[in-house]
């Protein structure tokens, strides 16, 4: 695993993290939790669409769109993209 500090998820170049905070309200976290999205899950960036689209995500084997206004609040810590899971 890489030692780089926390980046936010929309700005993951790697493609691999691991969810270490959500910067958002109780009710942003609450809808994150609800997708699934939550402290030290493994979340895998898929694609960003242009033209200030969504960001998709896969988490647990589902892929998840979300807007960037949401994904710059997940801040993600940088996996090795060689690296195993370490969850």
């Amino acid at each position: 695993m890489f030692d780089k500090e926390l980046v936010s998820l929309l700005h993951l170049r790697s493609g691999r993290g691991q969810v270490v905070e959500i910067t958002g309200g109780i009710g942003l976290q609450n809808h994150l939790d609800s997708l699934g999205i939550r402290r030290g899950k493994l979340v895998q960036k898929i694609a960003t669409h242009p033209l200030r689209g969504p960001i998709v995500i896969e988490l647990d084997g589902t892929r998840i769109a979300i807007g960037r206004g949401m994904a710059n609040k997940i801040l993600v810590k940088e996996l090795d993209p060689d690296s195993e899971n370490t969850e």
